[in-house]
């Protein structure tokens, strides 16, 4: 087969970097792996060529690195590296390589006005924890470890020859390669146990809807003594029945009376401190905007305090009381007058 001809199975021009080669290389091999596609024996030899391909061009181009840096080939370890990280499967006798932990995610809501302020919050997440028994181990007392008899403690099930001998993890020992000989009675050999762990917060003030705080270590156990995986905690800020957000800034919509709109005058406003007197100008209309400067969400470090939008709505009594009706009535009477004048001149 020509080096041509590789490309094509790839689907790749001869003029790919190694890196587009490899992210080709895993897309196709995930799409065409013998364990997605079971009965399928066109997917198997697919996957056959792929395989074979990828390390014929990975082969040409490593080729051409210079000497001088000592590159260690990586025909094979690369290829079980892809394998390992993507189907978790392995060449017979390779070591099994550590993986982090799962991300735990936890959703917490808080006020709106808690999260303009900020605030400290304590949250109880059900976790896995540690048995504290057998303190992790999952064995009885005076027990030990023994080979997992599925996978003879390799970790991995193994077939034939050539490619067959990549296998997935084994569900026994779950990749261990071994298994407890007598099981803590407290965990059942799980080595840990469902329980609830307490974590206090705190919110900053200014945090937006959807943020998260990241608790690095506070996740998933890892693989093969791998690292622990992290508790992502997401912020959902509940709305608030007079204001809305929009980036740093705080809108409200002030309803006025028309007598107060006409005349104008001093009037209460809410804001998040409590309520502020503002002076309203006469004959003030409907969709007028009046700022409160720096009374919006905190800025971060790169940012400046929003703004508090004070939208103006102007209302009308609804009923009318007779009293209200006949001051409406004297008032239009004399809103007409001057037309009535400038019709007769």
């Amino acid at each position: 087969m020509s080096s041509l001809d590789y490309y094509r199975i790839l689907g790749v021009s001869p003029g790919s970097t190694l890196k587009e080669v490899r992210q080709r290389y895993r897309t196709l091999a995930m799409q065409y792996h013998p364990d997605r596609n079971p009965d399928n024996p066109e997917a198997a030899a697919h996957f056959r060529q792929v395989v074979e391909a990828f390390e014929a061009i990975q082969s040409a181009k490593t080729r051409k690195r210079p000497a001088a840096q000592n590159y260690r080939s990586p025909r094979f370890t690369d290829r079980e590296h892809l394998f390992e990280e993507f189907f978790g499967i392995s060449r017979a006798g390779s070591p099994l390589q550590q993986s982090a932990g799962a991300n735990f995610r936890y959703d917490l809501e808080i006020p709106f006005v808690a999260a303009i302020q900020g605030m400290e919050a304590e949250i109880r997440v059900d976790r896995p924890l540690d048995c504290q028994h057998c303190r992790g181990t999952g064995l009885a007392a005076g027990s030990g470890y023994q080979p997992c008899p599925d996978c003879q403690g390799r970790g991995r099930r193994f077939g034939g020859p050539g490619l067959l001998r990549y296998g997935p993890l084994c569900h026994r020992c779950q990749g261990r390669g071994k298994i407890v000989s007598q099981a803590c009675q407290h965990c059942r050999g799980l080595g840990a146990r469902q329980g609830r762990r307490e974590y206090r917060l705190r919110i900053p003030p200014g945090t937006a809807d959807g943020a998260r705080l990241c608790l690095n270590g506070e996740g998933g156990a890892g693989f093969q003594k791998g690292r622990p995986g992290n508790l992502e905690v997401v912020i959902h800020v509940a709305p608030h029945d007079f204001f809305t957000r929009v980036g740093n800034d705080i809108h409200c919509r002030i309803p006025v009376s028309f007598a107060e709109a006409a005349l104008g005058g001093m009037i209460p406003i809410p804001t998040l401190e409590g309520y502020r007197t503002f002076h309203l100008p006469q004959g003030t209309q409907t969709g007028w905007v009046f700022r409160f400067p720096g009374a919006g969400a905190p800025g971060g470090p790169y940012q400046s305090p929003g703004d508090q939008i004070n939208e103006v709505v102007v209302t009308t009594p609804q009923p009318l009381s007779p009293r209200q009706r006949s001051l409406l009535e004297e008032l239009a009477r004399l809103e007409r007058e001057p037309l009535k004048e400038a019709g007769h001149e």
